[in-house]
């Protein structure tokens, strides 16, 4: 049921990466109600679409000299594409570390297979402005804008001025001695934003704040083998994102789902990690580096159910997902035990990433 004339409800989900020529009907068969009945839905869209193959980066051609089981990064079928559509799909963005394996051409027609399909995009285009350029939908006479940017890529995928690409947050590491008088101690590794990419993607949250009510940003970034670990880049960038008009931080990135927080009144979900991951191969034979135990991370995700009100966000819930082996997710009802299964988890993770995120039993983000 759609929302009342003043009031918009809003369903955030994480990563779809279906890594297939042949997918499979029924994979949004238990998610499509949900999805269509919100009036907005959004996903990460991580990976890339196309007819034919791409022309593969250099960095992916030689993982693939290592694998004998055919192309790692051909893109996936348009049907795909047509499936979440059909599914109830709004909004997706393309700024994640997947969207650039086929080359510009297969990138490229990701994005125009999207809006063919009546699915906005954003945090990718063909060159720096257009990938910055804010989705703006209109419900019940409220305007929400959508940007995004990613923190994980190969080199040379980030948009230029007159090149492709996704919409880049690149972080710098360095050590730091914790004790600065002793010498040859184990350092501590800190990250920090690149203030040239954290300054621009501010001027677009700031920017879209004019034309919109409500801006919602996607961030794709984290620490990938550490469940709970929050980089030192993730905090700050988030806070100075709220601070130029960001309204809600969706994530995605890490495999395992993660924490979250509050901060001026803002939510902030750190990783909802995997939504649908369907791939023609096994986690044990693609040469992905990726631990066999964060893999198992993907039979859980999370989403985000918002309601907007007035021109603002007057609500936040943490909504468990559930994934079957196949990679069809489904959202598990409050008396399904693997409802409060998956809200203990994003509870621990909070605790253990030092995050003052609290909710209720049923999801609910407390801001007080």
């Amino acid at each position: 049921m759609n929302a009342p004339a003043n009031t918009i409800n809003l369903l955030a989900v994480g990563d779809i990466q279906l890594m297939t020529r042949e997918p499979a009907a029924h994979l949004f068969e238990h998610v499509t109600g949900a999805l269509s009945a919100a009036d907005i839905a959004f996903a990460n869209c991580e990976w890339p679409y196309a007819e034919e193959a791409g022309d593969t980066h250099p960095v992916e051609a030689h993982i693939n000299d290592a694998f004998d089981g055919g192309d790692l990064f051909l893109p996936g079928s348009p049907d795909c594409i047509r499936m979440g559509a059909e599914a109830g799909l709004d909004v997706m963005s393309v700024a994640n570390n997947h969207t650039m394996h086929g080359g510009y051409r297969a990138f490229l027609r990701t994005i125009s297979l999207l809006r063919e399909n009546g699915i906005a995009s954003v945090g990718g285009g063909s060159n720096i402005d257009d990938a910055r350029q804010p989705a703006i939908l209109e419900r019940n006479g409220q305007k929400v804008a959508f940007l995004a940017c990613t923190s994980g890529f190969l080199p040379g995928a980030h948009a230029g001025r007159r090149t492709p690409g996704i919409v880049p947050l690149r972080r710098h590491t360095y050590a730091e001695n914790p004790v600065w008088e002793n010498w040859g101690i184990e350092p501590d590794v800190r990250s920090l934003t690149n203030r040239d990419d954290l300054a621009a993607m501010c001027e677009s949250i700031a920017a879209a704040k004019k034309l919109a009510d409500v801006v919602i940003l996607s961030c794709h970034w984290g620490i990938l083998e550490n469940v709970t670990a929050i980089d030192n880049y993730q905090r700050e960038a988030a806070r100075n994102f709220i601070d130029a008009g960001a309204d809600l931080i969706i994530s995605q990135g890490p495999l395992a789902i993660k924490g979250f927080e509050t901060y001026r009144g803002k939510a902030i979900l750190y990783s909802m990690g995997k939504f649908m991951m369907v791939s023609p191969w096994s986690k044990h034979d693609v040469p992905s580096g990726i631990a066999a135990p964060i893999m198992d991370e993907t039979r859980r995700g999370l989403g985000a159910a918002v309601t907007i009100s007035n021109g603002a966000i007057t609500s936040v819930s943490v909504v468990p997902v559930a994934v079957d082996p196949a990679g069809k997710p489904s959202f598990p009802t409050p008396d399904d035990p693997s409802f409060a299964a998956i809200l203990g988890v994003v509870k621990e993770r909070c605790e253990a990433a030092n995050l003052n995120g609290r909710m209720d039993a049923k999801g609910g983000i407390l801001f007080s």
